[in-house]
């Protein structure tokens, strides 16, 4: 464990930096805001949502960006730009008097300025100080993700109860820039030296990688962002739309929120489990079994007539997942495509994931509009994950000189 004696700084940071960062406060927070800002403004759910899609879609530009940004610029400055950026730009958002296309614009705004906070900058500083333990320090680090699903739904529900939308956004805003910029600025640093700094030695797996335009040159790299965009798809399409989901399924606002935490807390223990389940097994494989969890909990909504115990196991499946998405992204982009441009790499692949996570919650509450409901909508979903479990598998075994389990 000599890799966590060294990196545990850093990795601290990195898992702050993901929790307050812009995946975060916008998949497990925008559900809430839904019903208050249409019912002020008189807009329709899918429109409030065309705004999580505007912002996510420029993840085509804004991912493969960052990735460039970071080898002029440094990890650190881009990422503390970024977290300072995202909050100022959740502040904006509340001053809104129902413009529809200031609030699109608002939210192009919070995507340019809070790219800087995307997972590639807190992954990346991985590399430099884990080797053998890197899927359990990306699990860690991605339990950001899980620590902000699980209180954010309650928070923000009591904020918008008590005080408001408004005031809402402004507070979840401010305070992420409170408790991050901080322990960001402290405790994150990049090291210069090899993965196995610990040891002192180099390992092959650290002095390879393929470029950016050569990884889009493979098969492989188009399979994994495939199946990536469709994985995407369904677990955000389900995340932000679980309020209205559940609603339908006949929870009130308060269990909801109490449903909502229990998947965000899962969410933790799905980041660490997937962490330390590719550090010895073919990480495909992996991701196929956990894609497997959600799956099941669609078919259970899809049953209807729901206990509250039923609810919270369907919540359970999903977080495990939710929780094993991101990390399954970073691991297999440095398996696949090595260290030594996986910046780069990954700012490319992640465009896939933004694109998948802006169209889904529009294109849920679209079809249930159109459909009187959920159930059409769930039961596409859970034809694409069967079929992104079939894709996991199909991306075959690892490059030689990248190592890890076959």
């Amino acid at each position: 464990m000599n890799e966590f004696t060294h990196g545990w700084k850093p990795l601290i940071a990195a898992t702050v930096g993901t929790m307050c960062g812009i995946f975060t406060l916008t998949n497990y927070s925008q559900g809430f805001f839904v019903g208050p800002v249409t019912a002020e403004f008189g807009w329709s759910p899918p429109q409030f949502f065309l705004s999580y899609t505007v912002m996510m879609c420029l993840g085509l530009v804004t991912g493969p960006a960052v990735g460039t940004l970071v080898r002029s610029y440094g990890l650190k400055a881009v990422g503390i730009f970024g977290l300072f950026g995202h909050s100022l730009a959740y502040v904006l958002l509340s001053f809104n008097t129902g413009s529809l296309v200031l609030w699109y614009l608002s939210w192009a705004l919070l995507a340019i300025l809070g790219a800087g906070s995307l997972p590639i900058v807190w992954t990346t500083v991985l590399n430099g100080w884990f080797e053998k333990h890197r899927g359990k320090a990306i699990g860690i680090t991605m339990t950001g993700t899980g620590l902000g699903a699980f209180l954010l739904p309650p928070l923000v529900e009591f904020l918008i109860s008590n005080h408001g939308w408004r005031a809402a956004y402004r507070a979840i805003g401010l305070g992420a820039m409170c408790i991050s910029l901080p322990i960001v600025f402290a405790m994150f640093r990049e090291n210069t030296d090899t993965a196995a700094h610990a040891s002192g030695t180099k390992t092959p797996s650290k002095s390879w990688g393929m470029t950016r335009s050569e990884a889009m040159r493979t098969g492989r790299f188009w399979l994994l962002g495939a199946v990536l965009f469709l994985t995407v798809v369904v677990i955000a399409g389900v995340l932000s739309n679980f309020p209205r989901i559940m609603g339908e399924l006949g929870f009130d606002r308060s269990a909801i929120a109490g449903i909502a935490a229990v998947m965000g807390i899962t969410v933790v223990f799905g980041r660490l489990f997937v962490g330390i389940l590719v550090d010895k097994f073919w990480a495909p494989g992996v991701a196929a079994a956990f894609f497997v969890l959600p799956t099941i909990a669609l078919l259970l909504a899809l049953k209807g007539d729901l206990s509250t115990s039923t609810a919270m196991i369907m919540a359970v499946l999903i977080g495990l997942a939710a929780g094993a998405e991101l990390d399954l992204l970073a691991f297999l982009t440095g398996r696949f495509f090595g260290p030594n441009h996986y910046p780069e790499i990954f700012g490319a692949i992640i465009a896939f994931f933004t694109v998948g996570a802006g169209i889904a919650p529009p294109l849920f509450g679209a079809v249930a509009q159109a459909t009187g409901g959920y159930s059409t909508m769930l039961t596409i979903a859970v034809g694409m994950l069967i079929a992104c479990i079939a894709m996991f598998l199909a991306l075959g075994r690892y490059p030689e000189i990248a190592g890890g389990p076959d």
